[in-house]
């Protein structure tokens, strides 16, 4: 492998400085300095780079995302820009015209914004819009769906049968299903599509990686299925595996920890690590599931507990994890929710080594702000989802929860530490947007809340050295330091310079792992 000194660039360094040169050789950097210093190690080089001033940043880490499925649903209908049903219907339509398919299978439906003031009908009101074939296609949130009357007879769900709770459904006047379902109903349906095969999840995932390489990452959190894992083993095999996956696995598969850790002793621990477990406290804000400590507008109800969590199995396997040493991350959108997970893990004794984290923490009371950093626990976001909050906080919260909504910046001062993820596919992998609207707050409804904006500089932390700490990968990932793995990004654009506003504009160049080129715009 060639040897490569870079010079002339505006290299971003984790402590708000800019150096101007770094030298990758072996996979590794092995120097970073200025330009000066450089001049007197041109010998130790096969190959000199100018890069003309360009911003390089260190291989960005999705902190949270779904990549088997995001993969899949690359290839599914896309329903974020739908804004009516006569938009859906049409979509549907021409997505039969090129697609040869048993069930139709969607996603990043706003049910809010389409199906806005519907009325519980007689029948089931989805199949007016298809009924064809089986249908099934998820709100933005992944928490609630809809369905036609074939998907849910495929799936043995009717209201007299006892293989889902009552309240995830909704019944008409007349006691039938109208198609609207949410939470663990939808893993019922879902589990009767006919599953892709290993080779078609192989060929959507080599895409959605080289999608991911496209803006700048080189590293994710995935949050993994068990059927996942044989995916990541035949990209290895197939040197295909262009990016470091940390898999988080269910709780409940715990006690099976050590099958899968021998099943994928194969990849090389830089590439493929199971870092730790991962389970749902709420549900979602749209689908009005998220906990919170005051109840949604007009309605009796302020979210759900989890079955984990309302069993108290949660409690019992969390402890489990702690003594054995291994992460937990926790989806908590809700403020009481957000508030139940920080006593859960303060309660733990060893959640400041191991790095417990909040999963989205959207919601998030004043009164909390200090116990992340006093306990150590991360807060892992998602700035882009105010693409929906912003709006949505409106339809759903009373006044007094709104001034809540992705309030995390507050943490910083108190020493908690953010780390960014997208949630892809329930949103875009794009990292410029979601730093865009942590910036900025300014989504398509205007300004929002500009009291919780978070400075570039932490935003960029957030996408580097603060999830490097995150996955414990500190000490080989996050920054462009000397004896870390050569992961980084030359831009394009200089994000630092652009207007706030144009920052989801920004462009990759070229991204590089290990030192080797995995995409280049040219």
């Amino acid at each position: 492998m060639s040897s490569t000194l870079f010079i002339n660039a505006k290299v971003w360094q984790p402590d708000g400085s800019f150096t101007e040169s770094f030298g990758v050789n072996n996979g590794h950097f092995d120097f970073s300095g200025t330009d000066t210093e450089a001049n007197s190690l041109l010998k130790n080089y096969t190959e000199i780079t100018d890069l003309k001033g360009k911003l390089v940043l260190p291989g960005l880490i999705d902190g949270h995302l779904h990549l088997v499925n995001g993969a899949l649903m690359m290839k599914r209908l896309d329903c974020s820009k739908i804004n009516s049903v006569g938009e859906l219907k049409d979509s549907i339509r021409q997505y039969l015209k090129n697609n040869k398919v048993s069930w139709v299978v969607g996603g990043n439906l706003d049910l809010n914004r389409v199906f806005a003031g519907h009325s519980k009908q007689d029948g089931n009101v989805i199949d007016e819009i298809f009924s064809e074939l089986p249908l099934y296609i998820t709100n933005y949130d992944y928490h609630s769906a809809i369905c036609n009357s074939k998907a849910l007879v495929s799936a043995g769900i009717n209201y007299e049968a006892d293989n889902f709770p009552k309240d995830e459904v909704e019944i008409s006047a007349t006691g039938d299903l109208t198609g609207f379902i949410s939470e663990s109903v939808m893993n019922v349906v879902y589990n009767a599509i006919p599953p892709a095969s290993l080779e078609e999840k192989v060929n959507a995932v080599t895409d959605c990686i080289a999608m991911l390489n496209k803006y700048g990452i080189t590293s994710v959190s995935d949050i993994t299925l068990p059927e996942d894992i044989d995916v990541y083993i035949e990209l290895w095999k197939r040197d295909k595996l262009k990016l470091r996956i940390n898999s988080y696995i269910p709780f409940t598969e715990f006690e099976n920890l050590q099958s899968y850790r021998d099943k994928t002793s194969l990849i090389s621990k830089d590439h493929y690590t199971i870092s730790g477990f991962k389970a749902f406290w709420d549900g979602a804000l749209g689908s009005e599931t998220a906990l919170f400590s005051q109840n949604y507008k007009g309605s009796s109800s302020n979210g759900l507990k989890t079955d984990i969590v309302r069993s108290g199995r949660i409690y019992e396997l969390a402890k489990q994890i702690d003594s054995a040493g291994m992460q937990m991350i926790i989806h908590a959108i809700g403020d009481k929710a957000v508030n139940e997970v920080i006593e859960l893990y303060a309660s733990l004794p060893n959640t400041k080594i191991l790095r417990h984290r909040v999963e989205h923490a959207q919601h998030i009371q004043p009164d909390d702000y200090k116990k992340f950093g006093n306990n150590g626990i991360l807060a892992s976001v998602q700035p882009i989802h105010l693409k929906y909050d912003a709006r949505t906080v409106f339809e759903k919260l009373r006044s007094k929860l709104i001034p809540n909504t992705h309030n995390y910046v507050h943490i910083i001062p108190f020493g908690g530490m953010l780390n960014f993820g997208t949630d892809f596919p329930i949103v875009d992998a794009d990292p410029f947007e979601n730093i865009r609207l942590a910036v900025t707050r300014i989504t398509g409804d205007g300004e929002f809340t500009p009291e919780h904006k978070i400075p570039l500089h932490e935003c960029l932390k957030a996408y580097t050295v603060n999830n490097a700490y995150s996955n414990h990968n500190e000490d080989a990932v996050g920054s462009i330091s000397k004896g870390k793995v050569a992961d980084f990004i030359i831009m394009n654009d200089d994000m630092i310079e652009m207007d706030e506003q144009n920052i989801g504009n920004a462009e990759v160049h070229k991204t590089y792992i290990s030192g080797v080129e995995v995409y280049s715009m040219i």
